[in-house]
């Protein structure tokens, strides 16, 4: 009976503690966690705080987090948004420890739907054939038979990434072929090998319509969080197309620049945007003079090619369009 109290009792302040919002601190002084693989919310909480019934705090206090239940290796996990308190025991004083913050982050849940233009055609592995019932457009939920198989090593689980035929892009400035955009549709994961070179799966995600003869290839992480960086040195490109390719774009857009890896940039820059150079007839001096372009926007990086870049805008003034001017912020 005293033990049932105890527990009882035990599971009321868990309960109470939950409740106010409390997370103390962690052990070992750790603020900032990276996820890694087979790691939970409240595994990370029985870690550092003794106590797995936490994780629903740890859950409040990273709103970036849209899913409790499903967390990604390379995440980083805030343990505690109190300050940190230093006491000295010579003269009874607490104060705040100086601490460096981490640097800001940028999240945006739709990364794994952005897109992006590549140098070279997206190789393929397989393509979807045909769907269990058989139709056109297919999406969430669809069962789907993949032309891929045994002969390929595809095991149930496996996942593939779903995308679109590669369209090519072109400079809106130079008229010259800048690369070829993928258009990513979807997440597969396969449920039955059916044979060398048939497979049977699910579509488990996808964000937009998907049709037979749909290309796929094994999945790979897409970075939904990045930290965010300052540039090493002046580079300055063009918005070369947006995701939609949409003549204008504004605030949450997707758009591909012409500046990548090659140009030392990585996800996490950011840019501001500059409405081109144009001119006008200036009628005293009987001539034509350039009006500079004027900031309208920015754009932060969310993946890196070769030769090219995909980010996301967070600011604009007016409407943004192919062509327009990026300078990278250093």
């Amino acid at each position: 009976m005293i033990r049932i109290r105890t527990f009882l009792i035990l599971l009321f302040l868990t309960t109470f503690v939950i409740a106010q919002g409390y997370l103390p601190f962690p052990k070992g002084g750790t603020t900032i966690y990276v996820v890694k693989p087979g790691d939970t919310l409240s595994g990370i909480t029985e870690k550092f705080f003794d106590n797995s019934l936490l994780w629903p705090r740890l859950w409040e206090i990273n709103p970036y987090i849209d899913n409790p239940h499903l967390i990604y290796p390379g995440e980083s996990i805030k343990l505690t948004d109190l300050p940190v308190v230093k006491f000295d025991p010579k003269t009874n004083i607490e104060e705040l420890k100086n601490i460096v913050p981490p640097p800001p982050v940028f999240y945006y849940s739709w990364a794994q739907a952005e897109g992006f233009v590549t140098s070279g055609e997206w190789e393929h592995m397989g393509s979807i054939i045909s769907s269990e019932p058989s139709k056109i457009l297919l999406g969430t939920g669809d069962h789907v038979y993949l032309n891929v198989g045994s002969n390929f090593g595809v095991q149930p689980g496996d996942k593939f990434t779903v995308f679109r035929d590669t369209s090519p892009v072109m400079h809106p400035i130079t008229g010259k072929l800048a690369g070829y955009k993928v258009a990513v549709a979807g997440i597969i994961e396969v449920q039955r090998i059916l044979g060398n070179n048939q497979s049977y799966g699910i579509i488990t995600e996808s964000y937009r319509e998907i049709t037979r003869g749909a290309q796929v290839r094994p999945v790979e992480p897409f970075v939904k969080e990045v930290v965010m960086r300052r540039g090493k040195k002046q580079t300055q490109g063009f918005i070369l197309e947006s995701k939609n390719k949409t003549a204008l774009s504004g605030n949450g857009d997707v758009v591909y620049i012409d500046v990548g890896r090659d140009d030392h940039i990585v996800p996490g820059n950011s840019f501001s945007i500059f409405q081109y150079t144009r001119h006008a007839y200036d009628p005293d001096r009987n001539q034509s003079v350039k009006i500079p372009g004027v900031n309208i926007g920015k754009l932060v990086v969310l993946r890196v090619e070769e030769n090219t870049a995909t980010g996301v805008v967070v600011k604009s003034s007016r409407q943004i369009e192919p062509g327009n001017i990026v300078v990278l912020d250093i």
